[in-house]
């Protein structure tokens, strides 16, 4: 069992760590529900539940612009989970909106109920290089009405009460997208054993380079299902001051060897343990 609020924060940690860097879906009107689990040290080594993860898409219209964007949305919640419920209930929230033209990220949106800050925007303008970050209810001298595009003025949740915090600790990237958009990305490529990927990343505060690459082809049981799939592998490195740092252990993602590349099972190990994220129900939308 977990023994202070470090450790509690760890677990925490690590689960969103797997969840932001690979839940994604590159397609409309589709509903995914995935159950967590870990395995390790805090658990006496048994397999337990840990979070439940609700994924959805939308392509949207952008103000005024007469452009299409992906909505995605991901729900995170351990409140079906008695033990982390002891330790540390959590409830996210995180919405992407990424352009369909240029697969790069116009905006990150997360919620975290054990955060004091509420909820947080990132606007991400590549044409101008600015990547600027927005809270709820901020209080700040400076004027900010000019300062949230009205491409997505009206796309925050909480929009009438966001005012400008910050810009972030980086630029906004040609083809950047945010952690929620990452495997999306990957998966409009054209993905073989062998093929390798780098790839700019914003968690809407730092800036990361995910070098990806399809390391093998096996089989998976997962949803009541027997797929073929694809083994990904995800390295990120941490960029600051122009160098670079490898910001955690290797996450594995399966995806089934179909065009629709969906997300089956994602893996993640460390000193503590070993997180599983597993497709349980796959819903197409009408």
């Amino acid at each position: 069992m977990v023994q202070n609020r470090k450790s509690q924060a760890a677990v925490i940690f690590l689960l969103l760590l797997c969840v932001d860097i690979a839940l994604a879906v590159p397609f409309d009107n589709e509903s995914l529900i995935f159950h967590a689990y870990y395995q390790g040290t805090f658990s006496g080594e048994k397999k337990i539940g840990i979070a439940d993860v609700q994924w959805q898409t939308q392509r949207i219209g952008l103000n005024g612009s007469g452009k299409t964007a992906l909505e995605t949305r991901m729900e995170i919640s351990s409140k079906a989970y008695a033990f982390v419920e002891r330790l540390y209930p959590f409830r996210l929230v995180y919405r992407s909106l990424v352009s369909l033209q240029t697969m790069g990220s116009i905006a990150y949106e997360r919620y975290d109920s054990t955060d004091k800050h509420g909820r947080e925007l990132t606007w991400l303008d590549a044409e101008s290089s600015l990547a600027l970050r927005f809270r709820e209810g901020y209080e700040y001298e400076r004027d900010t009405d000019s300062q949230l595009p009205s491409v997505i003025v009206s796309w925050g949740s909480q929009q009438q009460d966001y005012l400008f915090y910050k810009p972030a600790r980086h630029k906004a990237l040609p083809q950047m997208v945010d952690q929620m958009a990452l495997l999306q990305r990957i998966r409009r490529e054209e993905l073989s054993v062998g093929a390798q990927f780098e790839i700019p990343v914003t968690d809407g505060k730092r800036q990361y380079l995910y070098k990806i690459s399809v390391v093998g082809s096996e089989p998976l049981t997962m949803a009541n299902k027997s797929w073929d799939t694809l083994k990904i592998k995800f390295d990120g490195y941490r960029i600051k001051h122009g160098e670079s740092k490898q910001d955690h252990d290797t996450v594995w993602v399966w995806l089934a060897n179909t065009p629709q590349r969906t997300p089956l099972r994602f893996e993640y190990r460390n000193a503590i343990g070993r997180f599983l994220i597993d497709l349980h129900s796959l819903t197409i939308m009408g």
